[in-house]
């Protein structure tokens, strides 16, 4: 398996951490926001930001983990419409705080998922919201910060851009990591369709796959299969069982190379596919697997864990017949005393 890139790897960080950044996206508008009003001597707009900056202080101090960072994340959104409802009523809906909330109404419903119907109702609230703060301009007298609203609308057109960039900004920043996060669940469904869960080897399904796209002539078949493991569990229970065929599976990933499969068959039963080997190649590879097997595995009373293979080579589209003669092999060394290779060389030895 190829480690991940520097690159995934923050990104995936990002993506778990979306409501986090996100709370932090909101604080910097806020200090942002604060610090032009102050400059601009709009004393309100000013303290209605700075409010909202602590509020947002307050939500990153207790947002420890991911169902906290909900929790303040649907905080802030009703921070939002509150924000955006007061400032559009300062600035009679010309300096485009709505825009807040519209983004905001798709945005809950990724930020937020473990909320699950209940975002619905909080979106309903937040068109609502929209609606009414789309009418302020008919509901707000015109005694209500005549003086500040006409010092302020010489600007009205920047700040108006500046909000619709924010929102748009937001609102792509959710659909990257949602569509990240869809691509991530793909891949772990793809790995737990084709990959092993305990051991995390190969699968049939994943062997067979590779087995009808693949064109080569020449293969073999090592099928090990782990002596006395009923005995195993009995005698040591499930759990020493389950962290032999661990180790083994360990085992046969650290010999893996191109063309070279490691599949867990099934139970204690494990093939190794070798694509374009001969049966003489393919049976210093299993006296390697057998080696390595037997000097990591080792049970409580300190014997070593050993393992019978059975080795078949022949033609691709032969496959099962290689399978079907490395199982009889595997079978005659079971018999045959276990701890063994048998293949066609060596087969009477055990009959």
């Amino acid at each position: 398996m190829k480690p991940r890139s520097n690159s995934s790897t923050i990104l995936n960080q990002m993506g778990k951490n979306r409501n986090t950044i996100f709370l932090i996206m909101c604080l910097i508008v806020h200090i942002g926001y604060f610090s032009v009003f102050y400059i601009m001597d709009a004393v309100p707009m000013a303290l209605i930001n700075a409010v909202s900056s602590i509020f947002y202080v307050l939500f990153l101090i207790f947002s420890k983990d991911r169902e906290t960072s909900e929790k303040a994340t649907v905080v802030a959104y009703f921070e939002i419409i509150l924000f955006s409802t007061v400032c559009e009523c300062i600035t009679r809906n010309t300096f485009g705080f709505i825009y807040f909330v519209v983004g905001m109404v798709p945005v809950l419903f990724y930020l937020c998922p473990s909320y699950g119907n209940k975002r619905f109702i909080f979106q309903i609230l937040g068109i609502i919201s929209a609606l009414m703060i789309h009418f302020t301009p008919s509901l707000v007298p015109n005694y209500f910060y005549k003086e500040l609203f006409e010092e302020l609308m010489p600007y009205a057109r920047s700040f108006s851009f500046v909000n619709l960039l924010i929102t748009l900004f937001t609102v792509l920043y959710t659909s990257f990591f949602y569509k990240l996060e869809l691509d991530l669940i793909k891949k772990e469904l793809d790995h737990q369709s084709t990959h092993d869960p305990l051991t995390g080897l190969y699968n049939r399904r994943f062997l067979y796959d590779v087995i009808g796209k693949e064109s080569a002539e020449q293969i073999s078949v090592i099928l090990l299969d782990i002596d006395n493991f009923k005995k195993i569990n009995d005698r040591f229970g499930h759990d020493i069982g389950d962290k032999v065929l661990k180790i083994l599976s360990s085992c046969l990933r650290e010999e893996e190379k191109d063309g070279y499969y490691p599949v867990r068959w099934g139970g204690e039963e494990f093939v190794v596919y070798c694509q374009n080997t001969d049966v003489d190649t393919a049976y210093r590879h299993a006296e390697k697997l057998c080696s390595l097997i037997s000097e990591s595995a080792t049970l409580p009373d300190n014997s070593p864990v050993t393992v019978t293979v059975g080795l078949a080579s022949g033609k691709r589209e032969d496959y099962d017949a290689v399978v079907k003669k490395a199982d009889e092999y595997l079978y005659t060394g079971k018999k045959g005393g276990k701890n063994c290779i048998v293949w066609h060389q060596n087969e009477a030895e055990y009959n």
